[in-house]
């Protein structure tokens, strides 16, 4: 009613409040009740909010649960019977009273009113009405159920920390397959960018000259290997060897070009190749021999 000069003792409790972590401390005449529930509205989500109120600040502390969407605790100390109260029904963690049910012994019932709820937890005292506040028991009250906040806080934050979904891992390159491994050992045959440089300013090489087609089957088997029975005159031995030769230097290419060789080409033929001097009558018998040409 008189502020706090009269509450020398919430003074102190109020200092000793502040030295705890993570609290914070407001103070408000029972008569700016209005301004306190305004002010718990506009807490951070998950701010912890306690109303401690003496003498007509306990009255008023019914006043604020009935007005604010929720608090967490209430500590009502000795509230008076000379001032009107509405039963409470606002949201509330949790309520204590403590009051001294003698009013005689709070002047008259300045201390000795009992709040009315289904959600509050009464604790009798003997104390005067200025010396309630005084009372270690009641500082020791509120300082202990502040703390509990706190440590359920601690408790509960590792238990967050476990049902949090794990934070992805990237995941790891693959690794090299076989067959990539083979690749970059051929590519490391394969000659650089600076060799094949090197390479085209170089000589250039010599082509391979293509093999000579090997003669068809069917010469070969018509080739007269086997030497005949009866011994032929020299003439004939020269014949033989002539037709050998032209047998085995035929071109096995495309068939494009028949000729005919007549007797005095094959004589001069004989002569270049063989050093042996016929005439065209040797070669009696022989109407034509062809070649195949490309």
């Amino acid at each position: 009613m008189f502020g706090p000069l009269p509450a020398i003792g919430l003074v102190e409790l109020v200092a000793e409040l502040k030295m705890m972590p993570d609290v914070e401390v407001e103070t408000y005449v029972h008569q700016a009740w209005p301004s306190l529930v305004d002010d718990l509205e506009h807490q951070p989500a998950g701010t912890h909010t306690v109303v401690v109120g003496y003498s007509l600040g306990a009255n008023s502390s019914v006043f604020v649960a009935n007005n604010a969407k929720y608090i967490d605790l209430i500590v009502a100390l000795q509230p008076s019977m000379l001032s009107w109260n509405p039963p409470l029904t606002g949201k509330v963690g949790r309520m204590i009273e403590i009051y001294n049910p003698n009013p005689w012994m709070t002047w008259g019932g300045m201390g000795s009113k009992k709040l009315v709820g289904e959600n509050i937890e009464y604790i009798e005292n003997n104390d005067s009405h200025p010396g309630a506040q005084f009372n270690s028991d009641f500082r020791n009250l509120v300082k202990t159920e502040i703390a509990k906040f706190n440590t359920q806080d601690q408790a509960v934050l590792p238990e967050i920390a476990q049902a949090a979904p794990p934070t992805p891992v990237e995941p790891a390159p693959p690794a090299q397959s076989t067959m990539l491994g083979f690749a970059e050992e051929q590519a490391a045959d394969r000659p650089t960018a600076k060799g094949r440089s090197q390479i085209a300013q170089g000589e250039k090489p010599t082509p391979l000259k293509p093999p000579k087609p090997a003669a068809p089957p069917h010469v070969a088997q018509e080739s007269p290997n086997p030497e005949p029975k009866n011994k032929a005159s020299d003439g004939s031995r020269h014949w033989a060897a002539f037709i050998d030769g032209l047998s085995n230097s035929v071109n096995a290419g495309d068939v494009s070009v028949e000729r005919e060789l007549t007797r005095a080409a094959m004589a001069d033929y004989a002569k270049r190749t063989y050093g042996i001097s016929a005439s065209a009558d040797d070669f009696n018998g022989t109407e034509r021999v062809g070649w195949l040409e490309r």
